[in-house]
C-alpha cells in the first residue's frame, strides 16, 4: 500500500484514539457501588426471567379475565392528585388505579407535558380491565374502593386505598418517589375470616404508549436470570407465555420508543409467574400473578420503574435497566455519539448547535484521510482518459492491459488502489450516520427539541423542506468542486445528489443537519487543500 496512504490513516486513528479518550474520561457515567441483592453482595449489572417451568406448571391456563363484583357503580369516584418534581399522576378509587401519567420533564406537541397511561373509563366493564395496577381475585373482584389517606413521607408520597368482598380485605398503598420515576406498590390481603375461599391475587399494571406518535410500538422486556442480560420480545410472540423467576429482583414490563414501565424489585417474592394481554395495540399490559392465599394476612411490596428511557434515571434506579438503552448492533456508537452530544448540549443548550459541533469534532479526526483521499482521487481523474486509452486498446488481451496498466501507475507515481481511497471518508461516516439516525429516533430529549425558527422538532422531519434541499446543493457543489473526466459518471454523480435529497427528505431534521454540515466541512476542506497544499 502506497506509503503516503498509510500516513494519512495512521494520522487519523491517533487523532479518533485521543479524542475518543479524552471523551470517554469527560462523560463516563459513574459505576453503580456494591449493593445487597439477597443477602449476597454483588454489583448490579445490565442483565434479563427464566423461562424454566415444570410440565404441571405450564398446564396452567393464564388467568387474563376479571370478573367484578360491583357491576353497578353507585358510590361517586375520588380522584387523588400526586405531583413530585418528574411526573403528575392521578389515582382513581375506582379499581384504586392509576388513571392519569404526565411527564413534566418532556413536553409534547401541543406544549401540554407527554402522557402514558390514559382514563380508560370505569363505566364499561371492558375498560374496566385496563386499570394501570388493577388488582383482581381468580373469584369476585371488588372495584369500588375507599380513599383511606395521602401523606407526605420524606422522599415519597404515599396514597393509601381499601376495598373488600366477601372473603377479603384489600389494602392497596402506593409511593410515589419524588426524587426518580420509581412507584412502590404495598398490597395486602387479610381474611375477613377463620373459613374464606382462597384466592390467587394477579397484577395489570399497563405499558406506556404516546398517543401523539403515529408509530408507537410496544415490545416486552424481560430479565433473563440464566444470562444476567435484559432481554426483549415482540408482543403478538409473548402471547401465551409465562415467565418464572428465583430471585427477588425480575425484572419483568413493557417498553415503547421512548418510555418503559417495568417491576424491578419484588422482596417479598409475589410473582409466581408473569405474562402479557395484548387488548389492542395501544394497550398491552404485563400480568404478574401472586400466590395462592387461604388465610391470615398477607402482605407484598413491590418496586416499578415508570419513566423515560434515559441513561442517568435508568441507572438511579436500577443500573439493569440500562441495557434498554439499545441501539442494535452498532450500540457502542450511538451511546458514544448520545453521551458526546449530551455532553456539548450542556454547553450550548440547544441540540441543533450541538449537532453541528459534534460534526465538525467527528470531522476533524479524519481531516488528513479526507484531504489525502480527495487529492488522490484528482489525480486519478487526471490520468483516468490516459488509463482508459490503454483499456481500450489491450481490451483483447487481458495480460498485455495488465501490464501496461502497471507501467503507466509505475511511470506516473500512482497507485493501482488509488481510486479507491476516495471512498474511505464516505464508508467512515456511514456507521457515523446510522448510528445518528438510530440516536435521533430513540431518544427521548430530541423529541420535539426546537433548532431555529421552522424547525420545532429534530426527531422529525424538515416541514418545509429547506435543510433536505440544502443538502442536496451542497453535495452538487461538493462534486463540481471533484473533476470528473467520465461524463457518464457526472450524470451518475448529479442522479445520486437529486436522489439522496429526495430519500433524506422525511428523515429526521437532525440527520439532515449532520449530512448538511458534513458536506460543507468537506467542502472548506477542499478550499484549504487549494490555498495551502497546492
Amino acid at each position: 500500500m502506497d506509503k503516503k496512504i498509510l500516513i494519512a490513516i495512521g494520522l487519523s486513528l491517533a487523532t479518533v484514539w485521543a479524542f475518543n479518550y479524552y471523551v470517554s474520561k469527560r462523560v463516563q457515567p459513574e459505576v453503580p457501588g456494591v449493593v445487597t441483592v439477597g443477602g449476597q453482595k454483588a454489583v448490579p449489572v445490565p442483565g434479563q426471567p427464566i423461562k424454566v417451568a415444570t410440565n404441571e406448571e405450564l398446564a396452567k391456563p393464564l388467568m387474563l379475565d376479571v370478573d367484578f363484583v360491583d357491576k353497578k357503580l353507585g358510590q361517586q369516584e375520588v380522584i387523588v392528585s400526586v405531583e413530585t418534581d418528574y411526573c403528575q399522576a392521578n389515582v382513581s378509587t375506582y379499581g384504586a388505579v392509576l388513571t392519569n401519567l404526565d411527564y413534566k420533564e418532556h413536553p409534547g406537541k401541543a406544549g401540554t407535558p407527554l402522557r402514558t397511561i390514559y382514563n380508560k373509563g370505569a363505566y364499561d366493564e371492558e375498560q374496566r380491565k385496563k386499570g394501570c395496577f388493577l388488582v383482581a381475585l381468580d373469584q369476585k373482584t371488588p372495584y369500588v374502593y375507599s380513599f383511606i389517606e395521602k401523606r407526605d413521607a420524606n422522599n415519597k408520597i404515599d396514597v393509601a386505598f381499601k376495598a373488600e368482598n366477601e372473603s377479603w380485605i384489600i389494602n392497596k398503598t402506593y409511593s410515589f418517589h419524588k426524587d426518580s420515576y420509581q412507584v412502590d406498590l404495598i398490597l395486602s390481603l387479610a381474611a375477613k375470616g377463620q373459613s374464606v375461599v382462597p384466592t390467587k391475587p394477579r397484577i395489570f399494571f399497563a405499558g406506556p404508549f404516546v398517543n401523539e406518535i403515529a408509530d408507537d410500538a410496544e415490545s416486552v422486556v424481560i430479565w433473563n436470570e440464566s444470562k444476567q442480560s435484559v432481554e426483549t420480545s415482540d408482543v403478538a410472540a409473548a402471547q401465551g407465555l409465562a415467565w418464572y423467576w428465583t430471585n427477588s429482583k425480575p425484572l419483568f414490563g413493557v417498553q415503547d420508543r421512548y418510555f418503559v414501565n417495568a417491576l424491578i424489585n419484588d422482596p417479598a417474592k409475589f410473582v409466581q409467574r408473569a405474562y402479557v394481554k395484548q387488548f389492542d395495540p395501544k394497550n398491552v399490559y404485563p400480568v404478574l400473578e401472586g400466590p395462592t392465599i387461604s388465610s391470615g394476612k398477607s402482605e407484598w411490596q413491590m418496586s416499578f420503574y415508570m419513566g423515560p428511557k434515559l441513561s442517568d434515571h435508568l441507572n438511579y434506579v436500577d443500573a439493569r435497566l440500562e441495557d434498554l438503552l439499545s441501539f442494535g448492533w452498532l450500540s457502542w456508537l450511538c451511546k458514544l455519539l448520545l453521551k458526546l452530544l449530551s455532553y456539548i448540549y450542556d454547553f450550548v443548550g440547544n441540540f441543533g448547535w450541538a449537532i453541528i459541533i459534534m460534526t465538525f469534532l467527528l470531522k476533524l479526526p479524519f481531516t488528513p484521510l479526507s484531504i489525502y483521499s480527495r487529492k488522490q482521487m484528482e489525480i486519478y481523474q487526471h490520468y483516468l482518459p490516459s488509463i482508459n486509452k490503454i483499456r481500450t486498446k489491450y481490451r483483447q488481451d487481458m495480460q498485455m492491459q495488465h501490464t501496461e496498466l502497471m507501467k503507466f501507475y509505475k511511470d506516473h507515481n500512482i497507485s493501482p488502489s488509488t481510486h479507491f481511497v476516495g471512498c474511505l471518508p464516505l464508508l467512515i461516516q456511514m456507521p457515523i450516520l446510522f448510528a445518528l439516525y438510530r440516536v435521533l429516533n430513540n431518544y427521548l430529549d430530541l423529541y420535539q427539541a426546537p433548532f431555529i425558527g421552522w424547525i420545532t422538532d429534530l426527531s422529525s422531519k424538515d416541514p418545509y423542506y429547506v435543510i433536505p434541499v440544502l443538502m442536496g446543493i451542497s453535495m452538487l457543489w461538493q462534486q463540481q468542486m471533484t473533476p470528473v473526466a467520465d461524463g457518464k459518471q457526472k450524470v451518475v454523480m448529479i442522479f445520486m445528489s437529486i436522489f439522496m435529497t429526495v430519500l433524506f427528505a422525511n428523515f429526521p431534521v437532525g440527520l439532515v443537519l449532520y449530512w448538511f454540515m458534513n458536506n460543507m466541512l468537506t467542502i472548506g476542506e477542499d478550499y484549504i487543500r487549494r490555498i495551502f497544499f497546492k
